[in-house]
């Protein structure tokens, strides 16, 4: 339970959240939260040895936060978070537990969601942390391309997850929650924002 300070128009007031007891802090960390961050963008390299997923992030305290979340899985790298082009290279390790979901997501050359595919809220957390934010509209959950496969399936799991969202293509592909019970719903699922997160994570209205 956490407790937040907002203001409203007739002063300011105490809002206390609690969260879901089915939301990603109540939830026990699995490899298959890691399909959070394949709708963030994240690719699948796969090889003899097993399967690696990175994804690039905007912000240190993402990479950070991915870090630590692929840590507390057990499929760490050593060099996890490295420069990249627009912001920082967070990656796992090669490991042979995660070639069985890198086969899930790729078919041949291709990569897409695969069948019956349904979202964790802790895999719901990882996607916040790799490019969730707010804006003046509401809360914004990245894609790497719009109105494709990976795109189009982060919105059915929005849905399913009881914050169904807008698709969005001008300023960067995603989904945006803009509704005060969507949000509330949304803040229950994710928890508590991971350090540096402050600014960007969503609060409740």
């Amino acid at each position: 339970m956490g407790e937040l300070l907002g203001a409203g128009d007739e002063g300011r007031y105490n809002v206390t959240m609690q969260f879901s007891l089915f939301g990603a802090a109540a939830a026990e960390p699995t490899l298959d939260d890691l399909d959070g961050v394949l709708l963030a963008g994240g690719q699948w390299v796969r090889s003899t040895t097993g399967a690696r997923l990175s994804v690039v992030v905007a912000d240190r305290w993402r990479a950070d936060a991915l870090a630590d979340a692929f840590a507390s899985r057990d499929v760490a790298a050593t060099d996890a978070v490295v420069e990249a082009e627009g912001g920082y290279g967070v990656r796992t390790g090669f490991a042979a537990d995660l070639a069985d979901a890198a086969a899930r997501w790729t078919r041949g050359a291709t990569q897409g969601p695969p069948p019956g595919f349904a979202l964790s809220a802790g895999g719901l957390r990882l996607w916040a942390i790799a490019t969730g934010r707010r804006d003046d509209v509401g809360y914004l959950l990245g894609t790497a391309e719009p109105d494709d496969a990976v795109h189009l399936a982060g919105g059915a799991q929005l849905s399913r997850l009881g914050v169904a969202a807008v698709s969005i293509s001008r300023g960067g592909s995603g989904w945006r929650v803009t509704s005060v019970k969507r949000i509330r719903r949304l803040v229950e699922l994710l928890g508590e924002a991971p350090p540096g997160a402050a600014a960007t994570w969503p609060l409740p209205r």
